[in-house]
């Protein structure tokens, strides 16, 4: 009979220490995942999430192939409450997206096409005006006047903040453009040692309260922050640059997202998914985490801001852009993993700021 009570008890002590211990672990959040069997399908699939089925009445048209003219389109999708919605360079490629606008898309409303012909065909835009829809068509001789037409279409107040970002590649601006679209800040694009000639005249005319800067001296070189300075001086510049994407995306992250109550997680060396959601992204306040899907672990710097958000109890819903080819489960489990438990203490990285000429150390 003792033997039974002492059984009795020692299984109910276990079973009371299981229970406390799984009640002090945190549940690692549940995840959304949005996508489609291809680039095409996966822009239709957020837009579908955005707008929750509903009719919209403009669309963003943008190549599902070349990022340059396409970058700047965040703020301009965010602006006119519009998805962006991925096209080829086929009729072909491109079918599934106009179905998409001919079944979701009021009668008469507006397509405006990021790009000239090149990018997104002739063909497109004539089937849409056959349609009946109303087409406008920002495209330059390059993807600086494209940008240009992009950033005059916006219409922003003088004074607005706006995003400097290199029109040579495309993590760094894809890294701010959620909180550009949801701010309507412009992003602007510039190549590595001087400013562009439009940007210069839209700095001037503007004169904004605030430039951010996003990418180390290797890719906008100290000469576009000192050209910025003169043509504006009496703005705040603020430099977010890090060895790599991802150490200059984690400065943003701190900087403008040290609670988010969503993350959306995305390929970061590919540009397509991430553009498309990035207005999904900017619509609920929430930032775009770029990761490697082929290191088989989670860039140190995301890792460590994943680990901080932790660290001061955030428990942000987890949703991923694309499917598994470019982004695998492995990443959403190490995510939820870092959510979840944590791990030790980071400190956050600092970015460059000034009112006059402040360098940064590193790249």
């Amino acid at each position: 009979m003792k033997k039974n009570i002492k059984l009795a008890t020692a299984i109910t002590t276990c079973a009371l220490l299981l229970f406390s211990f799984a009640g002090s672990v945190q549940a690692a959040p549940k995840y959304n995942r949005f996508a489609g069997q291809d680039r095409f399908q996966t822009s239709i699939a957020i837009a579908r999430q955005e707008f929750q089925g509903q009719q919209v009445q403009n669309v963003i048209l943008a190549s599902a192939y070349s990022f340059p003219d396409a970058l700047a389109a965040s703020t301009l999708a965010a602006k006119q409450q519009a998805p962006i919605i991925l096209v080829g360079t086929t009729m072909h490629d491109s079918l599934a997206s106009l179905n998409f606008i001919k079944s979701h898309m009021t009668s008469g409303g507006t397509v405006t096409i990021v790009g000239g012909a090149a990018v997104v065909p002739r063909k497109v835009e004539d089937w849409l005006l056959n349609a009946g829809y109303t087409v406008t068509r920002l495209g330059g001789t390059d993807r600086f006047a494209t940008d240009a037409l992009i950033v005059k279409s916006l219409n922003v107040t003088t004074g607005s903040p706006i995003v400097i970002a290199s029109g040579y590649d495309f993590p760094d601006a894809l890294g701010v453009a959620s909180i550009a679209a949801s701010k309507g800040w412009p992003i602007l694009l510039s190549g590595p040692n001087q400013l562009p000639q439009s940007v210069k005249d839209f700095v001037t005319s503007d004169q904004p309260s605030n430039i951010y800067i996003v990418g180390g001296t290797f890719v906008l070189h100290n000469s576009i922050q000192t050209e910025l300075q003169s043509t504006a001086p009496n703005a705040q510049i603020q430099r977010f640059g890090g060895q790599d994407r991802f150490e200059t995306l984690s400065q943003i992250l701190y900087k403008f997202y040290p609670n988010p109550t969503q993350i959306y997680l995305a390929n970061g060396f590919d540009f397509a998914d991430a553009l498309s959601g990035s207005t999904l992204a900017a619509q609920n306040n929430a930032p775009i985490l770029l990761v490697d899907p082929k290191a088989g672990h989670l860039p140190a710097a995301i890792r460590d801001y994943l680990i901080t958000l932790h660290n001061t109890g955030a428990t942000p819903q987890v949703n991923v852009l694309g499917g598994t080819v470019g982004l695998p489960d492995w990443v959403i489990d190490r995510v939820n993993l870092r959510l979840g438990t944590g791990d030790t203490n980071t400190t956050p990285p600092t970015s460059t700021t000034s009112s006059a000429i402040q360098l940064p150390i590193s790249n």
